[in-house]
């Protein structure tokens, strides 16, 4: 069965001991980081990470961009899929991005 959560891009500490029965935990603390990792961040991993140059966009047109970016940043978690995205702009010029996200659990999960 799909359990559908809402991940943002606002910082937040990184669990280092999830235990290895808490896989959903797992997916969403990585959806999460690679929503905070900026691409080109990652050494030797360039495409990794989330293309801030959408902020420099029109708002228009950062705003249509944000779906596709985000589908590509969640080809690193295969266990999550992308259901929608949305970005609301804050004072600083950047922007808080909510990804509506879908993992499969239980039985689903392992025939797929």
């Amino acid at each position: 069965m799909a359990k559908t959560y809402e991940i943002t891009n606002e910082g937040a500490e990184i669990d280092f001991e999830i235990p290895p029965e808490y896989e959903e935990t797992r997916i969403l603390q990585n959806v999460h980081n690679l929503l905070m990792t900026r691409k080109g961040e990652v050494p030797f991993d360039r495409e990794r990470g989330f293309d801030h140059g959408i902020y420099d966009l029109p708002a228009e047109r950062a705003e249509e961009e944000l779906v596709p970016e985000c589908v590509r940043v969640l080809l690193w978690e295969p266990r999550a899929t992308l259901i929608d995205a949305s970005g609301e702009w804050k004072e600083d010029g950047t922007m808080k991005i909510t990804a509506r996200i879908s993992i499969e659990t239980g039985e689903e999960a392992e025939e797929t």
